[in-house]
C-alpha cells in the first residue's frame, strides 16, 4: 500500500520551479521524438477541427441565442448577430427573458476565469473568479459563485457555492462543498436545486426575495426542475432509467434511460438513450406517450432549448459535428446539418462475468478492422454517446476503427448502472473496459486504449494490470493516485464516487485497485500521460507521479505536459497541437509509423 512517507514523488504535488522544469523537459522529449508525425498530421487535421462547433442554444418566441466555436473563435450571436467574440474559451451563456441582458464565462481552460455581464450589447460588470451560472429576473440578476480562491470568506467552507445579488451572499448557508446550485426561473417564482450526482434537494419561492425558497422536495438521486406550469411543478428525477413527477405524483417511469425532458405546448418532449443512441418520445401533460421520434443517426444531444411552445436542439455523431432540429406542432425536422465523414456505427455487446456490456464499434471506409482506438470513461453519472470529436474523426478518416465504450459508473442504462461502478465496485468498470478488449482482441483488433479524467484511472489501472492485451495507452489529465485525490484541489467532490481514503475500509479497496500504487518491477506497453499545468481540478500531479515511477520499470513512457490550459479545455490552436501530439503516439503504437 502506498503512504505518504514511501510516495518518493510526493514533491510533484508542489507546483514549484523544480516540478515545472521536469514537466517542461519531459514533454520536449515527448515533442522531439514525435514531432514529424505530429507536423504532418496538423496539415491533415484541420478539415476536422475547423468546422463550426454547436456548444448551446437558447430559444424565446422569434429571439434565438447561439453558442459556437469556429476555428479559433468563440462566439455569442442573437438573432443571427454577433454580439461576443473571443479567442479564449467560452463555457456557458445565459440571458434574460428579452434577451436585452446576457451573461458568459470565459477562460483559458481552468474553472478559474472571467465572468461578463452584459446589458444592451455593452459590458455592465466583470468579475473574476469560479462561477456556476448567472440567473436574470427583471433587471437583476444572481451569481453562482465558488468559493475556491484568495476571496474565501468566513463561514464559507472553501469550494463551496453561495447564491450572490449585487456583491453580497444572499442564500447559500449551510451548503456543503460537494453540493452545486442551479436556480431556475419561471415568471416570479423559482426553483432552486442544491446536490450533486449522488442526490438533489430542491427549494422553491419567489424569485425576489430569497426568505421564501423553502425545501420542496429532497431525492436520493439526481434531479431537476422542468418547470412550473399553473400550479403544477414537473421534476425530471434520475432515479432507476429516469422518471418524472408532476408535483409529487410520477407521471412517467421511463423504459430507457433519459437525457433530458424539455416541456413544449404539446406536453412533455423527451430526450431518450437507447443503448446510448439518442432518441426523442413526446408525452402529453399526464404522461401519456403520443409519439416516438427517432433520429437518423446514431448521435449524441449537445444542446436543447424550449420557449414552452416549440423547442431546438442540435445533435452531433462521429462523422457529424451538429445536426439542428426545430420541435414544432408536434413534430421534428431537421434544419440543417455538417457531415464531414461517412462513419458505419454498429453496436456490440461484450460479456463482463454476467453482465452484458454494450459499446459502439464506428469505422471509416479506409478500414481494415485490425486497428482500433478504444475510448472509455466510466464514472459520474456520464453517458459516452457517439459524438463528434474532430481527433476521432480523423482516425476514421486514416482507417481506426473507433470503439465507445458504455461501462458501469456511466448513465447509459440508469440509475443502477452508475451505483453499480462507484466506491468498492469501480472494479466493475475496470472490468466492463477489459471485456471489451477481450471482445475485439478475439476479432484480431491491435488495441491502443485513451481515457482522460475519470476516464484517466480506467486506462492506467488498464495498463498496470492488463499490459499483454494492448498495444499503447492514452492516459490523460487523470486521477491515478487514489489514495491522496482528495487532498488535492477540487478533490474532496469526489468522495461520493470513489470512497473517503481517510476511512479504513475505503482506503484499502482504493489501495487495491490505485494504479499508482501497484506498479510493478516490469515493463509496460507504451503509454502517454498528458496533463495540463494550470489545472485546478485534477492536480498535474496525478500525471507527474504515475509517469516518474512507471519510467522507473524501464517502459516506453512519455509525458506531455501543457503550460496554458486547464481541464476544461484549451483554446483551439493548442488543442490542436495537443491532439495532433496524442495522435501521433496512438497512429505509432498502431503501426503506422515507424520511430
Amino acid at each position: 500500500m502506498n503512504t505518504d512517507h514511501e510516495d518518493k514523488y510526493l514533491a510533484f504535488e508542489d507546483l514549484n520551479k523544480a516540478t515545472m522544469d521536469f514537466a517542461a523537459v519531459e514533454t520536449e522529449k515527448f515533442r522531439n521524438a514525435f514531432r514529424n508525425e505530429s507536423e504532418r498530421i496538423m496539415k491533415e487535421i484541420r478539415r476536422f477541427s475547423d468546422v463550426v462547433n454547436i456548444m448551446q442554444v437558447k430559444i424565446n418566441g422569434e429571439h434565438k441565442a447561439l453558442l459556437y466555436r469556429e476555428r479559433d473563435i468563440y462566439s455569442i450571436s442573437v438573432d443571427g448577430t454577433e454580439l461576443v467574440r473571443s479567442d479564449k474559451i467560452i463555457t456557458w451563456f445565459s440571458t434574460n427573458e428579452s434577451f436585452s441582458m446576457l451573461s458568459y464565462f470565459e477562460t483559458e481552460g481552468s474553472d478559474l476565469g472571467d465572468l461578463y455581464i452584459l446589458d444592451s450589447g455593452k459590458i455592465k460588470e466583470k468579475l473574476h473568479g469560479f462561477f456556476g451560472g448567472v440567473k436574470f429576473f427583471g433587471n437583476h440578476y444572481y451569481i453562482l459563485k465558488s468559493f475556491r480562491g484568495e476571496d474565501q470568506v468566513e463561514g464559507v467552507e472553501k469550494n463551496a457555492e453561495r447564491v450572490i445579488l449585487d456583491g453580497k451572499i444572499v442564500w447559500g448557508e449551510g451548503i456543503g462543498n460537494t453540493e452545486f446550485i442551479d436556480i431556475d426561473v419561471y415568471g416570479k417564482k423559482c426553483l432552486v436545486s442544491v446536490g450533486n450526482w449522488m442526490k438533489t434537494t430542491i427549494y422553491g419561492g419567489q424569485i425576489e426575495d430569497t426568505s421564501t425558497w423553502e425545501k420542496l422536495y429532497s431525492f436520493d438521486s439526481p434531479a431537476q426542475p422542468l418547470g412550473i406550469l399553473g400550479n403544477d411543478v414537473y421534476i425530471l428525477k434520475f432515479s432507476k432509467n429516469g422518471v418524472v413527477l408532476k408535483n409529487e405524483t410520477m407521471i412517467i417511469e421511463f423504459e430507457h434511460t433519459v437525457e433530458n425532458v424539455i416541456i413544449v405546448s404539446e406536453g412533455l418532449l423527451a430526450f431518450i438513450l437507447k443503448d446510448a443512441r439518442l432518441s426523442t418520445v413526446l408525452y402529453d401533460f399526464n404522461g401519456k406517450i403520443i409519439k416516438e421520434m427517432r433520429l437518423e443517426e446514431a448521435s449524441g444531444l449537445i444542446t436543447s432549448s424550449s420557449d414552452l411552445k416549440k423547442a431546438a436542439f442540435y445533435s452531433s455523431s462521429l462523422g457529424i459535428p451538429y445536426s439542428e432540429y426545430i420541435f414544432e406542432n408536434g413534430n421534428i425536422t431537421k434544419v440543417s446539418e455538417l457531415k464531414l465523414i461517412d462513419a458505419e456505427i454498429k453496436d456490440e455487446f461484450a460479456d463482463s462475468s454476467g453482465t452484458r456490456v454494450h459499446y459502439f464499434l464506428a469505422s471509416g471506409k479506409n478500414s481494415r478492422h485490425r486497428r482500433a482506438l478504444v475510448y472509455g470513461y466510466g464514472g459520474f453519472n456520464v453517458s459516452t454517446t457517439p459524438g463528434y470529436r474532430f481527433p476521432f474523426a480523423y482516425l476514421l478518416s486514416k482507417g481506426v476503427d473507433i470503439v465507445l465504450c458504455n461501462l458501469r459508473g456511466g448513465s447509459e442504462y440508469g440509475e443502477n448502472w452508475h451505483l453499480d461502478g462507484i466506491r468498492d465496485k469501480k472494479i466493475n468498470v475496470f472490468k466492463d473496459f477489459f471485456s471489451v478488449i477481450k471482445d475485439l482482441r478475439i476479432r484480431g483488433y491491435d488495441i491502443v486504449i485513451e481515457g482522460a479524467s475519470n476516464g484517466g484511472l480506467l486506462t492506467s489501472y488498464t495498463l498496470i494490470n492488463h499490459p499483454e492485451s494492448i498495444k499503447g495507452a492514452v492516459i490523460g489529465k487523470p486521477v491515478i493516485d487514489v489514495l491522496r485525490f482528495h487532498l488535492l484541489y477540487t478533490g474532496v467532490y469526489w468522495v461520493n464516487e470513489y470512497g473517503d481514503p481517510e476511512n479504513e475500509v475505503d482506503r484499502k479497496f482504493l489501495a487495491d485497485y490505485s494504479p499508482y500504487s501497484n506498479i510493478a518491477s516490469r515493463k509496460y506497453p507504451a503509454s502517454l500521460i498528458w496533463t495540463r499545468m494550470n489545472d485546478d481540478r485534477v492536480h498535474p500531479a496525478h500525471a507527474l507521479k504515475f509517469y516518474a515511477k512507471l519510467k522507473e520499470t524501464g517502459s516506453e513512457t512519455y509525458l506531455r505536459a501543457d503550460f496554458s490550459g486547464g481541464h476544461i479545455g484549451l483554446t483551439h490552436e493548442r488543442q490542436i497541437e495537443e491532439s495532433c501530439d496524442i495522435l501521433s503516439f496512438e497512429l505509432r503504437c498502431l503501426g503506422e509509423v515507424q520511430k
